[in-house]
């Protein structure tokens, strides 16, 4: 019935109370974990009697002994012959936890003390107030203040005389002592270059590679105006073309659906790990927009279920909120949906989510560009005139090494996100993918979970 794991102890009974609290904080300090007392490391029970004051005097001696105090939840039930225990607790929002003075994580089956390196990790990332509410050390007098959006708030929610700038910023919690916090300063100064890592960097590349620039961009203005300027940078980088519909009106269609990449270009902004050293990058290829957005994904959200369960986690929650109060996000976890939604709308595959040597990355696919179908017909119509074995050989050749070099240029994915985005069966794709590796041209790296496929 119970078998020890990751998130699951067994013990055999109370006596084993030390033993039970290192493990409740081995559990709080990784992802939460229960505690069975009454069975044995065989997942046998063991015919348990819990005393009248046992699970008191267990509480008592888990408040002694934990810092923070931990607050479990714990079960009494009933088996066969005897009784058993569940205690259960949830990943802790406030890390490191402790153990008789000694911090531990949990890793597989074991308990394992956290080495110092770590555990000086755990106190940065966990005691460190949310970057956009530190101080900025500015004066307000010493930067110049973009009004422009400053006023826009202002109308809408406070009505303070206008000229008095430093009022509207202290009523919106980012001015304290004449000093800006970094949200801000992010979010209404006209420059930020002081800070390198918050402007975004643009380039268009020639061809599917990063290997040559046709134009490049770094955005220095606040980073609410530079959702349009690096929008206008990508419109001005991609292709357009002209329809003419019902009644000869003229239909003007994009490559990309420019709200889908509004939307993309704004969740990195807002969810990015303002802590890393790296810029927000959009590169623009001739097939494909990759948006890279330094920091993972909130544990709470998996990657493989963001098209269907998704919330809103933001990781820096005063920007969130005045991209909130400008009306630029939703703040209900529907920014994936809409880029999904707009891509169908605009004939586009679904867009492709990633993660990559610390950055979440979304890529965005042309409804301009044939991509990879185009080898398979060209050499199927080909065959018709020619042969079909040989037309169809051809066309599988040249699809196969087409499929290569998508993979060269998206690294990490999997079957599944491979076959979705460049609309062939995952059994082809599974085909293809076989001869590749057979040839030495690509591997799979990584856990079935969360890895993906990388060129050789």
């Amino acid at each position: 019935m119970f078998k020890e794991s990751e998130i699951i102890e067994l013990k055999e009974s109370f006596a084993e109370w030390r033993e039970i609290i290192i493990s409740l904080v081995a559990f709080a300090n990784r992802k939460g974990g229960k505690i069975v007392v009454g069975v044995n490391d065989s997942g046998d029970f063991t015919n348990l009697k819990v005393g009248k004051n046992t699970i008191e005097d267990f509480v008592n001696k888990v408040r002694q002994h934990t810092d923070p105090v931990l607050y479990p939840s714990i079960n009494v039930k009933e088996f066969a012959l005897g009784e058993y225990v569940e205690i259960e607790i949830p990943e802790s929002d406030n890390k490191p936890l402790f153990a008789f003075d000694k911090a531990y994580i949990r890793t597989g089956k074991s308990n394992i003390k956290i080495s110092n390196t770590h555990l000086r990790e755990l106190i940065k990332r966990y005691q460190t107030p949310d970057f956009d509410r530190q101080t900025s050390n500015l004066q307000i007098t010493d930067i110049v203040v973009n009004e422009k959006w400053l006023f826009s708030l202002n109308e809408k929610y406070f009505k303070i005389d206008s000229h008095d700038v430093n009022n509207i910023l202290v009523q919106l919690d980012v001015l304290h002592e004449n000093v800006l916090t970094k949200a801000g300063f992010l979010c209404f100064a006209a420059n930020i270059s002081s800070i390198p890592n918050a402007t975004i960097k643009l380039a268009r590349f020639k061809g599917d590679t990063a290997d040559t620039f046709i134009d490049m961009k770094s955005t220095t203005c606040n980073i609410i105006e530079a959702v349009n300027e690096s929008l206008s940078f990508v419109t001005r980088s991609i292709n357009m073309k002209v329809e003419i519909g019902k009644q000869a009106q003229r239909i003007e269609k994009w490559e990309y659906p420019i709200e889908a990449l509004r939307e993309g270009l704004i969740n990195a902004i807002v969810h990015r790990d303002y802590t890393d050293a790296g810029n927000i990058q959009v590169r623009i290829f001739d097939s494909r927009i990759e948006i890279w957005s330094p920091g993972l994904l909130p544990r709470e959200l998996d990657l493989m279920r963001l098209e269907t369960e998704c919330r809103s986690i933001p990781r820096n929650k005063k920007i969130a909120e005045l991209f909130y109060k400008l009306g630029l996000i939703e703040n209900w976890g529907t920014g994936i949906a809409r880029m999904i939604s707009n891509c169908k709308k605009n004939g586009n595959h679904p867009p492709v989510f990633a993660e990559k040597t610390g950055a979440f990355v979304v890529s965005f696919f042309s409804s301009f560009n044939e991509g990879i179908n185009e080898g398979i017909n060209e050499g199927i119509n080909e065959g018709i005139n020619e042969g079909i074995n040989e037309g169809i050989n051809e066309g599988i050749n040249e699809g196969i090494n087409k499929l290569y070099d998508f993979i060269k240029s998206n690294e990490a994915l999997r079957v599944t996100q491979i076959s979705q985005t460049l609309g062939i069966p995952s059994k082809t794709i599974e085909r293809w993918i076989n001869l590749l590796k057979l040839e030495k041209r690509i591997e799979y790296r990584g856990s079935k979970k969360t890895g993906g496929y990388f060129a050789l």
